[in-house]
């Protein structure tokens, strides 16, 4: 796929990435373009770097070599796309000779470094012109995977040459051909649950979606107001939340008694012949009595696909979450002494109201919510 700006850029870009690597080794390896600019990098970190200086001293003219060579082979149409490939050598090698001379180092070693600024000026017409018809072809093959590789096509005529012909408007329309269009429909809570609302969920769920249109130019999710506001009467795709199953506040209550004994208390104290006291050790005991409620609530979820246009299932899973909630307290009769730390917690404790229903269908929905959006993600992540 095209990408879109120069190609030159990727390739300064990993140059720029190898340059913690041996400027030596690229340049054994035959990548003498990669290995100046590694050079150039190292000797602007350190001046005095012999092995730099020497490997710039032999890397540079092999590159400008290089890439001369590969202009000569383009010119004679021996690779596809050959002003695209012209341009981008001419700008590498323009490259080369901006590095080298924001290098005072690097400007004594190579004293005549060589610009190509008017020969780049001659073909960047020509390799937009290229870029644009490219985008023309694949944007009537009349696919989305076309659309996008238009894209990239035009982006790049732009790049060439800004504003080149009509070229802002092919970006319209290559964006809009080449952009998946979903609808999204969250159902809401059925009405005999009135006291609560899956609106907060599902927000957590729209700003997701927003967050994977960001990541891909080519995804778009509309609510069903904005679809009707813009008039998109036939999307690529519907996306239906809705809650198939669930109950709120489902409690039970359990109470145990038991009795807990502790040895080894001290229980009081005798008084020696010689005057002294000395503790008496015994068994303390004390009755406990806990009481524990717990309100389980939980339900699916499910998410339904549709193809846009015929109106069939693509795709459809259902997303399970539950959510426990308690309290635990007590009381005792007895020799607090018996009871251990946590035992003592639960009878300074006093009962508690459970959670509102809104509350305890949040908290079951935040498992659900980390499925779900991990599902969206692999789903959406390369369409």
């Amino acid at each position: 796929m095209q990408k879109s700006r120069y190609i030159y850029y990727l390739v300064v870009v990993l140059a720029l990435l190898t340059a913690c690597n041996s400027s030596k080794k690229l340049l054994e390896q035959g990548a003498y373009y990669q290995s100046v600019l590694a050079a150039v990098d190292k000797l602007q970190k350190n001046p005095k770097n012999k092995k730099s200086q020497e490997v710039l001293r032999k890397a540079y003219p092999l590159a400008v070599q290089d890439m001369l060579n590969e202009i000569k082979k383009a010119k004679s149409n021996a690779v596809e796309m050959p002003w695209t490939h012209i341009a981008d050598t001419y700008q590498a090698l323009n490259t080369m000779y901006e590095a080298i001379n924001a290098s005072p180092k690097a400007r004594q070693l190579i004293r005549n470094p060589k610009e190509y600024y008017r020969q780049y000026a001659d073909v960047k017409e020509k390799a937009a012109s290229e870029q644009y018809s490219a985008g023309e072809r694949a944007l009537r093959k009349n696919t989305r995977e076309d659309a996008k590789e238009a894209y990239y096509f035009f982006q790049n005529a732009d790049a060439f040459q800004p504003g080149y012909l009509d070229v802002d408007k092919k970006l319209r329309e290559a964006k809009e051909a080449a952009t998946l269009k979903v609808i999204v429909e969250a159902v809401p809570v059925p009405s005999r649950y009135f006291k609560v609302s899956a609106d907060f969920f599902y927000d957590q769920v729209d700003k997701h979606l927003r967050n994977l249109m960001n990541r891909n130019q080519f995804l778009a999710f509309y609510t069903e107001k904005d679809a009707r506001r813009i008039g998109l009467k036939n999307p690529d795709q519907v996306l239906i939340f809705q809650f198939e199953d669930f109950s709120v506040g489902q409690s039970k209550a359990f109470q145990k008694e038991e009795t807990i004994t502790r040895d080894s208390v001290e229980v009081g104290e005798v008084e020696m012949e010689d005057g002294s006291k000395k503790p008496v050790l015994g068994t303390v005991s004390a009755k406990l009595i806990t009481r524990r409620l717990e309100v389980l609530s939980g339900g699916i979820l499910s998410m339904t696909i549709n193809d846009g246009y015929h109106d069939t299932r693509i795709y459809r899973d259902e997303v399970p979450g539950e959510f426990l909630w308690f309290a635990e307290w007590g009381t005792y009769k007895g020799d607090v002494r018996a009871l251990n730390e946590e035992q003592q917690k639960i009878c300074n404790r006093i009962e508690v109201t459970p959670p509102i229903p809104q509350d305890l269908f949040v908290e079951f929905t935040k498992p659900i919510y980390d499925q779900l959006t991990a599902k969206l993600s692999r789903y959406y992540q390369n369409i």
